[in-house]
């Protein structure tokens, strides 16, 4: 997102763009690293979409909520937004999108 910012991408139009960044990398990661016995692709694929798309509005939504409303800088802003979507994001993950599969 700063790089964008740096390049001279507005910063709503960043923090969406690093959003979709991180959720096409954040997968395979989630899926591995987090949650090794997850469900099968095909049903975590379609939840992790639908997942990805509530975060990156809620992204938005807090960043601009943050950023203008409140006239925090770009930095804090994101920080904290970035901060509450990754909270909001392991609770959706652990509980609908990759919900660990249990013998």
């Amino acid at each position: 997102m700063s790089g964008l910012v740096l390049l001279g991408m507005a910063p709503v139009a960043a923090t969406f763009s690093g959003s979709v960044v991180g959720a096409v990398t954040n997968y395979w990661l989630q899926r591995t690293l987090a949650f090794p016995n997850a469900r099968p692709h095909i049903q975590a694929i379609w939840r992790y979409a639908f997942s990805c798309s509530l975060a990156a509005l809620l992204n938005v939504l807090i960043f601009l909520v943050l950023h203008q409303l409140f006239e925090i800088s770009v930095v804090p802003a994101q920080l904290l937004t970035t901060a509450a979507v990754a909270v909001f994001n392991y609770v959706v993950y652990q509980r609908l999108v990759f919900h660990e599969q249990t013998s």
